[in-house]
């Protein structure tokens, strides 16, 4: 479903074919939301040195820092980390 810019949410996050990406506090309909997406992505239930992006939802400044604290231990240099 595109944005107010006709961009569809996969592509403005950055995830692109064969990528996995892991998801904290996400809505129950985010996988909806970024339809469409492209082939081979897949949702993986932690993170790890695989994981290529995480979406991070988050409302508490001190468990969004824990969380990005634990994230930069689990994943690989060039994975990207989204907080909304």
């Amino acid at each position: 479903m595109p944005g107010y810019s006709g961009t569809p949410l996969a592509k403005k996050l950055g995830i692109k074919q064969g990528h996995a990406v892991h998801t904290v506090g996400a809505p129950p309909n985010y996988q909806a939301l970024l339809k469409p997406l492209p082939g081979g992505v897949r949702f993986e239930t932690t993170a790890n040195t695989a994981t290529n992006i995480v979406h991070l939802f988050e409302t508490e400044r001190a468990r969004l820092a824990k969380q990005l604290t634990t994230l930069r231990k689990k994943l690989a240099p060039d994975a990207t980390v989204w907080v909304s």
